[in-house]
C-alpha cells in the first residue's frame, strides 16, 4: 500500500479526489446556510411587492397553476381583505429579450383592470428607469391592452414589447383563475330572469335595440336599451385624430325606468382605451337615475378627450328623447 502511495499519479489522484471531497462537503454545507436565506429573502421581497401593488390586501393565499396558463406566469395569489373579501389577484411573471430578464409583479381586479404595478427585479443592459415608468403608465388599463395611460418613455422598445408580452400572458392567466365577474345582467335582474325584442320599438341610428327583460314569472321586471355611436376621437398617444371609430352602451332600467347599470361593452370600445375607465366612472353616476335626470347630469366626462365625452353625452341625449 505504501509503494502504491509513492507511485506519483495514484497520488496525485488520490490528493485531488480528496480535495474534491471536502470542496463539496464546504459547497454543500454552505448551500445548507445560504438556500434558506436566499429563499427567506426571495419571500420577503414578493410580500413586499404584494403590499406595494395591493395594499389594501392583508392576506395572500397562493393559486395552483392550471393548464394553458403561459409558462411565463410564476405565480399568483388571491389578496383579500381583513374580512375575507376579495380585492385583488396579484401575478408575478418572467420575461427576457436580447438585453436580459425582466420579472414584473401586477395586481389586477376581478374585471381585468390593473390596479398597481411593479419590477420585481431587473437586469436589462439600458433604460431600467425607464422600463419602471413605462409599467406604471399601464395602472388602470385592462391586462392585454397594448396601449397605456399617459406618455411612454422612448429608447426602451424591446423593455417596452417585452413587458406588454407579459401583460398579454397574465391576461390569460387571469381568465383561467380569477373568479371572474358574473353575467351583469344576471346581476342586476337575478337568477331565470329572460330577455326578449320589443316589437314596437323602430331602431334609429344611435339606438339599435331594445329589450324587454321579464322574471322567471314572466312579469317585466326592466328594459335594456343598446346605444352606438361612431364619432372622431383625438388619440393621444399617436397625437394624431381618429375619425369614424365607435362606442356602445348598453343601459338597464327597472320597470320604471330607473337606471340600474351602464355597461361599456370594452370589446365594442374603438376610442382611446386608456380613457375608457374614465367613461366608465362617469355612466356609473347615472346608476339610481331617471331620463328627466339625464339633462342636469351630463358634464365633461374626461378631461383632454372631448370628442369621446361628447359622443357618449349624445348617446345618453338621444336615449333621453327616446324614453323621457
Amino acid at each position: 500500500m505504501k509503494k502504491l502511495f509513492e507511485k506519483p499519479m495514484f497520488h496525485y489522484t488520490f490528493v485531488l479526489t480528496v480535495v474534491a471531497i471536502v470542496c463539496g462537503l464546504m459547497i454543500g454545507g454552505m448551500n445548507a446556510i445560504t438556500a434558506p436565506i436566499i429563499k427567506r429573502n426571495t419571500d420577503e421581497a414578493e410580500k413586499r411587492a404584494y403590499q406595494e401593488v395591493l395594499p389594501e390586501g392583508q392576506k395572500f393565499d397562493e393559486l395552483a397553476l392550471v393548464e394553458g396558463v403561459p409558462a411565463s406566469i410564476q405565480g399568483v395569489v388571491v389578496g383579500t381583505d381583513n374580512s375575507g373579501n376579495v380585492v385583488g389577484y396579484i401575478y408575478t411573471a418572467n420575461g427576457s429579450n436580447q438585453h436580459g430578464t425582466i420579472s414584473i409583479v401586477i395586481s389586477v381586479d376581478a374585471s381585468g383592470e390593473i390596479l398597481g404595478a411593479s419590477i420585481l427585479s431587473i437586469n436589462q443592459t439600458k433604460g431600467i428607469d425607464d422600463t419602471r415608468n413605462n409599467l406604471q403608465s399601464f395602472v388602470g388599463t385592462q391586462i392585454g391592452s397594448t396601449n397605456p395611460i399617459g406618455d411612454i418613455v422612448s429608447g426602451v422598445t424591446n423593455s417596452l414589447n417585452t413587458v406588454k408580452g407579459l401583460l398579454v400572458d397574465i391576461s390569460i392567466a387571469h381568465g383561467l383563475l380569477a373568479d371572474l365577474p358574473a353575467d351583469p345582467y344576471t346581476e342586476t335582474y337575478g337568477e331565470g330572469h329572460t330577455l326578449e325584442d320589443d316589437a314596437t320599438f323602430v331602431a334609429t341610428t344611435q339606438i339599435t335595440g331594445k329589450k324587454i327583460v321579464k322574471d322567471s314569472s314572466n312579469a317585466v321586471i326592466g328594459y335594456v336599451y343598446y346605444l352606438t355611436g361612431i364619432g372622431d376621437y383625438y388619440n393621444d398617444y399617436s397625437e394624431e385624430t381618429v375619425s369614424g371609430k365607435g362606442i356602445s352602451l348598453e343601459v338597464l332600467f327597472d320597470e320604471s325606468y330607473v337606471v340600474l347599470d351602464v355597461l361599456v361593452p370594452e370589446q365594442l370600445y374603438e376610442h382611446t382605451i386608456g380613457y375608457r375607465t374614465h367613461i366608465v366612472n362617469y355612466v356609473a353616476t347615472f346608476v339610481g337615475k331617471s331620463p328627466a335626470d339625464f339633462i342636469t347630469m351630463m358634464t365633461d366626462p374626461v378631461a383632454g378627450a372631448s370628442y369621446t365625452g361628447d359622443l357618449v353625452n349624445i348617446l345618453l341625449n338621444a336615449l333621453l328623447e327616446e324614453v323621457n
